[in-house]
């Protein structure tokens, strides 16, 4: 499991990062929302970006002394901007538990003419106003066109398995 995070952390040498133990989740299968073991004194703020083996796994949404509560990225909640890596177009990856019971996000919000397909890598956006980019989110899954003839959307295989989670990474890097 250290090990792992290691070489997670050798990917994303841009940020300086900190692991964490989960000590608490919420009722529930997968880890949705969840308490680390590091907080304020460890210098962790309000969203900072989590990842895990794999890519991101979410955002701090509160700090403690001792602590930090992280909302995942399946959680109904969360919305991530996010970006096609091979062609930078843009699109929205949405949290939803019923979906992730099948091991799928929603994605959506892209553009008729954008070029996102099955099996592009989809990454956090340069527009994000929280998360830092391009740090993976997983993988796209039968982009159609809507019935309204304007935009695509489709589904997200994500990069992390939220089952058996029990270390993360924190950058400690904001977006700015």
């Amino acid at each position: 499991e250290l090990r792992a995070l290691f070489e997670l952390k050798g990917q994303y040498t841009d940020y300086e990062t900190t692991g964490a133990r989960i000590i608490q989740k919420e009722a529930g299968n997968w880890y949705h929302s969840f308490v680390i073991d590091k907080g304020e004194k460890d210098g962790i703020e309000k969203d900072m970006n989590v990842i895990a083996e794999g890519g991101l796994v979410g955002i701090v949404t509160e700090t403690g002394k001792n602590y930090a509560r992280v909302r995942s990225i399946i959680d109904d909640d969360s919305n991530v901007s996010a970006m096609s890596l091979n062609s930078g177009d843009t699109c929205i990856v949405s949290g939803d538990l019923q979906l992730y019971a099948e091991g799928t996000l929603r994605i959506s919000y892209i553009d008729k003419n954008d070029n996102i397909w099955d099996e592009d890598k989809i990454v956090t956006s340069n527009i994000s106003d929280k998360y830092l980019p391009n740090i993976l989110i997983g993988y796209a899954r039968d982009i159609q066109t809507d019935s309204n003839n304007v935009t695509k959307s489709g589904y997200l295989i994500p990069a992390v398995d939220f089952g058996p989670l029990q270390t993360v990474l924190v950058i400690k890097t904001l977006k700015v």
